[in-house]
């Protein structure tokens, strides 16, 4: 009977954190294009963890312990192979939360001049002036020389 109250804590917490995070995100970062895809891999790491402690807890990995290998390494494959996605996903993170990037803001990277009109998680859409959409992966501003004329600053 202690195990089902353990159980049903360990249920109850993970259903709290899931929500509490989810709340956040959207609250927090509900202008940002893109949360939908933080919130859906947050979910899945939040799942995972209870299926494994639940897993643990009641015993049902001592049968599987080569599928739980294969599955730590499928993890670590993973890891690797979504990489620059995770990079360019906290890079995104960066910028949103950075107060000197902003849209209508003029943006010059590697000799190519727009105008931001879009900041999303993983990209930033600026606009040439011949009427040009330039893509900018978020990780690219974190990793190259970028000049950013902020517009507040220009009109004073």
């Amino acid at each position: 009977m202690d195990s089902f109250y353990i159980i049903l804590v360990s249920i109850i917490i993970s259903a709290i954190l899931l929500f509490t995070t989810r709340y956040i995100i959207n609250k927090k970062m509900k202008n940002l294009a893109g949360t939908q895809k933080l919130t859906g891999l947050i979910t899945i790491i939040i799942i995972i963890s209870e299926i494994a402690f639940l897993g643990s807890f009641l015993g049902l990995f001592k049968i599987a312990l080569e599928v739980i290998t294969s599955i730590g390494v499928g993890m670590v494959v993973l890891g690797i192979a979504l990489q620059h996605q995770l990079k360019n996903i906290a890079a995104g993170i960066g910028v949103f939360l950075n107060p000197d990037i902003n849209v209508g803001d003029s943006i010059k990277i590697n000799e190519t001049h727009g105008i931001i009109i879009e900041i999303h998680l993983t990209k930033i859409v600026a606009l040439t002036e011949d009427g040009g959409k330039i893509i900018i992966p978020c990780q690219k501003l974190a990793e190259d020389f970028v000049i950013v004329y902020n517009k507040q600053r220009r009109s004073h």
